[in-house]
């Protein structure tokens, strides 16, 4: 698949077709860049979608938030992962998970 070029028409940039999301087809899941709002219960966050723009700039939050696991901590202790810390979070089988150490 060649390198599609955009314009992102919040900044007016064109450049590579980075899109928050990826789906395999076939593949029943998607990976997407995301941020930790806030820790939800044990190692279980909320975490909302983010668009990566332009080399220098902040990524921009879209979508709604929604709850994933992070697979790096315990499932029986509370969270110690920082809100603002970025991720990558794979939705497979209706559950959102990440790997990312405190």
């Amino acid at each position: 698949m060649a390198n599609q070029s955009r314009t992102n028409s919040n900044t007016g940039i064109s450049g590579p077709g980075e899109i928050a999301r990826l789906t395999c087809a076939g593949g029943g899941y998607s990976i997407f860049a995301g941020i930790v709002k806030s820790n939800y219960a044990n190692n279980v966050y909320t975490v909302r979608m983010v668009e990566i723009l332009a080399e220098g700039q902040t990524p921009v939050e879209i979508g709604r938030e929604m709850k994933a696991t992070n697979l790096a901590e315990d499932f029986t202790q509370q969270g110690q992962l920082a809100a603002g810390k970025y991720v990558m979070v794979c939705s497979t089988g209706g559950r959102n998970v990440f790997y990312a150490e405190p």
